[in-house]
């Protein structure tokens, strides 16, 4: 096995392209507007995809913490983490974007959040009004921020991609005629200086692949999971591995990996960079099974 204190050799992560620079700016220029902000985060590494540079720009303002995901997250890390952030005085959210009644969940929070501003705002004034909730939805670049406006404003309002940063500018979309949402570029802080974060950001699809050595990536997320006892049963049923098999190099392990899935050249060798990209498909994809990086 790789040794757990060995940082990652080959993937070092400096991707902050200039629509982010523009879209922090224009974060804090609309801060103001905002009553309430919703975080997305990826229920595989709620720390790790928790951009610190939207923790300081949000400051005193209510917050929404929306675990998306969390279909192909660890059950019992999902309680976890959905208690830590309760104790953090937040509310959270548990979703998966594509069921509809997790959407209803965050838009009944946005409704309950915006009704008490607007009634501590306006207790002792006699004025009738119909508020309208100003609600800023930020979160890391993939981590599913672009379908859930669109579940939540209930048509195609923002641009939807399976890969980091398709949305490239701020717009504000309206809903059910009193929810105003501020929808903006994903936003990844300047320098991941903490490579094992940007592993784990890199293992869930939420940086891009072109910029990752996809073997090193690989062989990480292999160790992460023979390291697991819960997650090393998964690893060993997907792949179809014998228990000896782990007793092998983690770069043995993913060419034992390659030889079942055909991943042949020229000679009988292993493709290994084919064998690495068929992982990690499969482990961004949930398909080896109910995984969370962030161990709480």
């Amino acid at each position: 096995m790789i040794n757990n204190n060995e940082k990652l050799t080959k993937v070092g992560i400096n991707w902050y392209p200039g629509h982010m620079v523009k879209a922090q700016n224009e974060i804090k220029e609309n801060l103001k507007l905002i009553d309430i902000v919703v975080e997305v985060l990826d229920a595989r590494i709620p720390f790790s995809s928790r951009n610190p540079l939207i923790t300081d720009l949000k400051k005193d303002k209510p917050e929404i913490v929306v675990l998306n995901k969390s279909d192909i997250s660890d059950k019992d890390q999902n309680l976890k983490w959905k208690k830590y952030f309760e104790e953090q005085g937040n509310t959270c959210i548990l979703t998966c974007a594509n069921i509809n009644d997790n959407i209803k969940k965050i838009i009944e929070e946005i409704n309950k959040k915006g009704k008490e501003i607007y009634d501590k705002k306006y207790e002792n004034k006699s004025v009738n009004i119909r508020p309208i909730y100003r609600v800023l939805i930020v979160g890391i670049p993939n981590v599913g921020k672009s379908t859930i406006i669109n579940k939540i404003a209930n048509r195609q309002a923002a641009n939807v991609g399976n890969k980091p940063g398709v949305t490239k500018k701020k717009q504000w979309i309206r809903v059910n005629g009193n929810i105003d949402l501020l929808d903006t570029p994903g936003l990844l802080w300047p320098r991941l200086d903490d490579k094992d974060v940007g592993l784990k950001l890199a293992l869930t699809g939420n940086i891009k692949q072109e910029i990752l050595d996809v073997e090193e990536l690989a062989v990480r997320g292999i160790d992460f999971l023979i390291s697991n006892s819960c997650y090393k049963e998964m690893f060993i049923q997907k792949y179809k591995l014998d228990l000896s098999d782990l007793d092998n190099n983690v770069y043995d392990i993913l060419e034992v990996i390659g030889r079942k899935r055909g991943c042949l050249v020229s000679g009988g060798k292993i493709d290994l960079e084919k064998a690495a990209n068929i992982f990690f498909e499969d482990f961004k994809s949930g398909k080896i099974g109910r995984i969370t990086l962030d161990i709480i």
